[in-house]
């Protein structure tokens, strides 16, 4: 092996967990977004990303595909760590790009914490209380209320920005996918990131409106706004809409997985 071939078996490992981490990313919102098409017609409720994780456990094959789960969340944490520090997709340094590779940090934060939730699911130390975390810390200090106005702000500000990426289609100048699936795989991705946005922006409107009444560890996540989806008038309807949705988001990932250009030349 010569010295030129290290880097190159580098980078595609590197290439490789990043598609594995797209592809747990994907699994975890085909199951979050068809229990909420189920909850619009049916008893049951709507889930979170960790509910999705419980689901994963309590399958045929649990153990193995939860370990498989937290390796390849894992990798998606430290991918997305690696495109916000060495701005893989050459995001840049102006406005837009700083706060899109800011959108990739809070990113890791947030598969960082699902994967963590699943390896205490794995190793049989789940706890279903309330947990702490920074919002509750927050709280504690007695600045929680500003901490979680600023936070519904970045939520609807994602919101938005999942929106007009799937109007505009702008996901497609960092995938390669084959002309002949494009004509079917470009709505799908589309209707995915415009529901993924909805369920932002529901998110933020709960975080703000219900920002001085919480309290340690009872901020909602998209469970709850989904569920606040379904007590609306014709609730529903939006809540059958966004699970389809969030499957088609969860589709969108898998589409990354596969066509996704994961630029790491950069990378060591």
């Amino acid at each position: 092996m010569t010295t030129l071939d290290i880097p190159h078996e580098h980078h595609d490992w590197l290439r490789k967990a990043a598609r594995a981490g797209y592809a747990a990313r994907g699994l975890v919102y085909l199951i979050v977004g068809y229990f909420a098409f189920r909850a619009a017609y049916a008893t049951g409720r709507a889930m979170g990303t960790k509910d999705a994780v419980d689901t994963v456990a309590g399958s045929a094959f649990g153990t193995v595909a939860l370990v498989a789960l937290v390796a390849a969340l894992t990798c998606f944490t430290i991918w997305r760590l690696i495109q916000m520090f060495f701005d893989v997709d050459e995001h840049g340094l102006d406005a837009r790009g700083v706060f899109a590779r800011f959108g990739l940090l809070i990113s890791a934060f947030a598969y960082g914490g699902t994967a963590f939730y699943a390896a205490t699911v794995l190793a049989g130390m789940r706890s279903d209380g309330g947990g702490g975390g920074v919002v509750a810390a927050a709280y504690d200090a007695g600045y929680g209320v500003w901490i979680t106005y600023i936070v519904s702000l970045g939520m609807a500000v994602a919101g938005a920005a999942h929106i007009y990426k799937g109007v505009v289609a702008g996901f497609e100048k960092y995938m390669t996918i084959p002309a002949g699936k494009r004509v079917w795989l470009r709505p799908i991705c589309r209707f995915g990131l415009i529901a993924r946005g909805v369920t932002f922006f529901v998110l933020a409107g709960l975080l703000f409106t219900g920002a001085v009444s919480y309290g340690e560890g009872d901020t909602p996540g998209l469970e709850a706004a989904l569920q606040a989806m379904s007590d609306w008038s014709y609730g529903w309807v939006l809540l059958s809409l966004t699970g389809l949705g969030l499957i088609a988001f969860g589709a969108y990932a898998c589409v990354e997985a596969v066509y996704r250009r994961i630029h790491i030349e950069k990378v060591g």
